[in-house]
């Protein structure tokens, strides 16, 4: 670590920054930071000048080429860069912590070069090479061993290598393999394989067995070589020197042993007797037993002796002599050495040593340390699982994420090319990655999609930062939403090379959430509809009553009762409006039933088709065995003869309306709005006109006409929209201009059975019943209903509030019936309803409203809607028991 402080940059550092800074210590010290390094000062003054305004930096494996030791020199540093503040809290120096990677970053590189150069060697070698598991597997055989067995590439591997071995020799072959195996010994075996053009050759196959460091059985690397010649010559040679080869076995050991104890030769050479004494020993091999063991032995000595007081030593060298003294010619690498000193790796050979006549005297062992080539071996094994673990795991994650990945190569002109792209991706855009791998984004896609995707990869260029963004794409008939993530990757030179992205379908989010603006917006009209609907029933309440009451009466002459008869009629019209607004705001009070949905249908066929007239064709397609839907049936009624008059309307040179019913689970997409569930779908489509998308968006706002003055009120629409939301179903509707708009009505399926329809009985007439108490806020209100009740033979006592009412009942006055309103300033109606049921339990109450509000009411209260005539209030009246109270 280090410290530059002041206005100079003062350069202190510690010892071990003294060793990085080589031949430059001590000079250094204290001097100026940057004359320090002048070589690197281009590389690490923008990091200098961040510390020095108060910005901390940190750097892995930064490239810097030094000049420590005279000489320039390829460096690797990993560091980090701090402000230091002085006491006034201002910055005055930087420090520094760092560590030199160079050696780890070369040895990677040499472990990539490694890899590569091993595969090159073992493909291009003449030797038939092979690998194998720890479980007997065989994972590798090279180029070499398919071209002389002809097999197919990848047939030898596992135990197809034994197809290949001679039919007599596999047996025996198979057997030494599996024992050696299951031993984790080399070994070494001849037998017959196949060649390409059927022929048979010998060969010697070798194995070496690999261990971890840590003892781990790692499985074989072995080789074949054709030996058919060779056994050839020495099957010859045999026949012709069968007395000559005695002696002249005799003479080559006799050459080998003067020629393996040359003191110059850097192997370890030594000759031991059968009793475990050395009889020859050169001086590598006696400076590396002292150096491993702390012996140092000589000729006549017996290990047995000189390392007997640390029997583990016995054993593990007496185990490999014993075995070469048996008469055994064998190669064995093995790791030795006292464990408080040193232990190494070494390749051992050992063969018998045989006098003139044959008879074994000794044995002797050419021996070379390995220990580096072993642990290099076993880094670059290990090295090699990591990577296959590596390539495993993201594989794996990339095949089987749910998520759309893909790999987007940046070509050296700017240009983007489709390298890699996961199934989830392939579902998602209905592309194949093997025709559009290596193809440029801007030949796959039209203009038009591709250039926003061209957008974001250039905006990842220009800021080489992670960039996460909505896009939508048109590649089908539909438009999709995604989320999407991108990441960029550089080469060792900085250069982004790639772009990494992962997309998260949301266009069932998207769809849902312009579903509950479009929800909210509705809901937010219902409640302006409805406010306005409540205040039009009580206006229209006196009217309704007044005119009701002049047309009983029969006042003035014919001229005066045919305008009233004109005001009653426009009365009813307003009337049946508010309706209309009040089932777009879900106010209008239903009576909601199980309902035969054919039933009703084909009860309205003749209706539609008188209304629809001669030119337009009528369709009906229900099918009769229809589960039963809830609804209330004459406001569906209603709401499927506003739809067949709109349908009507749209096909002024005429056409086909065809109305339809299915059970909802035969739809491919529920309405985004409905809960899960089971649904009754109504449809009414027609070959009209159609509507473009604004007046598709509005269609369902109460108001909103495309009829014309005069032609229509712009509620049919908005009615059906609010019965279908008060019965927990929905309204979906789709239309293209020119190509008619198809209406679809959700209703919820119910296990209920309609009622069959009773005989309406009329009104009885009602006189000199008792007491009505009328209760309402609206004074002209008030007067109308009094005047009905007087006429019904009531005395009517009034109150213009539920607390003051309350007040008559709690006071003692002698009440037959309470006819009162709902919403009132301070006590509503319920509410009255409910104190009335403590005080009085049999009083009959009957509630009445300009809407139905279903909170707070009690279910079995007894209603009126407002407007009313005098024999809808005595019907409702006529139906109160003492119980509805």
């Amino acid at each position: 670590m280090f410290v530059a402080w002041g206005d100079e940059l003062g350069f202190l550092y510690n010892q071990p920054y003294a060793e990085i800074i080589g031949s430059k210590h001590p000079e250094a010290l204290g001097g100026r930071f940057k004359d320090a390094w002048p070589e690197i000062w281009s590389d690490i003054e923008p990091l200098v000048e961040a510390a020095l305004v108060g910005e901390s930096s940190f750097r892995e494996n930064l490239s810097l080429v030094m000049n420590r030791k005279g000489f320039p020199e390829q460096t690797w540093f990993t560091f980090s860069y701090s402000p230091v503040h002085d006491d006034n809290g201002a910055v005055a120096g930087l420090f520094c912590t760092v560590a030199e990677t160079t050696g780890q970053v070369l040895a990677e590189a040499a472990l990539s070069e490694s890899e590569t150069r091993f595969r090159s060697m073992a493909d291009s070698s003449p030797v038939m090479m092979w690998v194998t598991t720890p479980t007997g597997h065989c994972s590798y055989l090279n180029k070499r061993w398919y071209e002389f067995t002809g097999q197919t590439p990848g047939a030898g591997e596992g135990y197809g290598w034994l197809d290949a071995v001679h039919p007599d020799d596999r047996d025996a072959a198979g057997k030494i393999f599996v024992t050696s195996n299951a031993e984790h010994r080399d070994y070494q075996v001849e037998f017959r394989i196949r060649r390409a053009d059927g022929a048979y050759r010998w060969a010697i196959d070798a194995a070496a067995a690999r261990f971890s460091e840590t003892g781990e059985f790692l499985g074989y690397v072995g080789s074949l070589l054709d030996i058919d010649e060779r056994r050839e010559m020495e099957r010859a040679l045999r026949e012709a020197n069968e007395g000559l080869e005695a002696r002249v076995s005799s003479a080559i050991a006799e050459r080998q042993l003067l020629a393996q104890l040359v003191e110059g030769t850097d192997a370890f050479v030594q000759v031991v007797g059968p009793d475990f004494r050395w009889l020859a020993i050169n001086r590598a091999a006696v400076d590396e037993i002292e150096r491993i063991y702390g012996v140092r032995p000589r000729v006549g000595d017996s290990f047995l002796d000189l390392f007997g007081h640390q029997q583990h030593i016995v054993k593990e060298v007496r185990a490999v002599w014993s075995r070469a003294l048996a008469g055994e010619a064998f190669t064995e690498v093995g790791e030795f050495g006292d464990p408080d000193r040193e232990r190494r790796v070494y390749e051992m050979k050992f063969d018998v040593l045989r006098d003139a006549d044959g008879v074994q005297i000794a044995a002797y062992q050419f021996v070379t340390d390995v220990t580096e080539r072993v642990r290099e071996q076993e880094r670059l094994a290990e090295a090699e699982r990591a990577r296959r673990d590596a390539d495993e795991l993201y594989r794996t994650y990339f095949e089987n994420s749910p998520e759309a990945l893909f790999v987007i190569g940046v070509e050296p002109d700017g240009d983007f090319v489709i390298e890699e792209i996961n199934p989830a991706h392939e579902a998602g855009v209905g592309l194949k990655l093997a025709d559009i791998r290596g193809r440029k984004i801007s030949d796959i896609l039209t203009e038009p999609v591709a250039a926003p995707i061209l957008a974001a990869y250039t905006h990842v260029l220009e800021t080489g930062a992670l960039y996460q963004y909505r896009e939508q794409l048109a590649l089908g008939s539909e438009p999709t939403h995604w989320d999407t993530s991108l990441v960029p990757m550089r080469d060792e030179t900085g250069r982004i090379v790639r772009i990494i992205g992962s997309s998260r379908n949301v266009t069932r989010q998207v769809m849902t959430e312009e579903a509950l603006r479009q929800s909210q917006k509705m809901d937010a009209m219902g409640h302006l509809t409805g406010g306005v609907a409540h205040d039009f029933n009580n206006l229209l309440t006196p009217i309704v009553g007044a005119l009701d009451l002049l047309q009983r009466k029969g006042l003035g002459g014919e001229r005066e009762q045919r305008l009233i008869d004109g005001a009653v009629q426009s009365a009813d019209r307003a009337k049946i409006l508010v309706q209309r607004l009040l089932a777009f705001a879900r106010r209008q009070p239903l009576q909601s039933v199980a309902v035969d949905v054919p039933g009703i249908v084909n009860g309205m066929a003749d209706l539609v088709s008188s209304t629809a007239g001669p030119q337009i064709r009528v369709v009906v397609d229900v099918p009769p065995d229809l589960p039963f839907a809830r609804a209330d049936p004459n406001q569906l009624e209603m709401a499927l003869l506003n739809l067949a008059v709109n349908a009507r309307d749209a096909m002024p040179e005429g056409g086909t309306l065809r109305i339809s019913a299915a059970i909802a689970a035969d739809s491919p997409l529920l309405p985004a709005d409905l809960q899960p569930g089971r649904y009754i779908m109504i449809s009414v489509a027609d070959s009209g006109v159609g509507m473009d998308e604004d007046t598709l968006a509005r269609a369902v706002e109460p108001f909103f006409s495309t009829k014309g003055v005069g032609k229509g009120t712009g509620l049919g629409l908005s009615m059906v929209h609010g019965l279908a939301s008060q019965l927990g179903g929905a309204i979906t509707i789709s239309s293209q201009l020119g190509r008619g708009t198809n209406v679809e009505l959700w209703l919820p399926q119910t296990d209920e059975t309609p009622e069959s329809p009773g005989i309406a009985q009329p009104a009885a007439l009602i006189h000199q019943l008792g007491t009505a108490l009328l209760v309402d806020d609206e004074e002209l209100v008030r007067a109308s209903t009094a005047d009905m009740l007087e006429d019904l033979g009531y005395r009517t006592l009034e109150a213009s509030s539920g607390e003051a009412a309350l007040g008559m009942i709690e006071s003692g006055v002698e009440i037959d019936l309470v006819v009162t309103d709902h919403l009132m300033p301070g006590m509503t109606g319920s509410e009255l309803a409910r104190q009335i049921r403590k005080l009085r339990p049999g009083l009959p109450v009957l509630l009445v409203s300009g809407y139905a509000e279903v909170e707070g009411v009690a279910a079995d209260l007894p209603r009126l809607v407002k407007p009313f005539k005098k024999h809808e209030l005595a019907s409702s009246i006529g139906t109160l028991t003492p119980e509805q109270g």
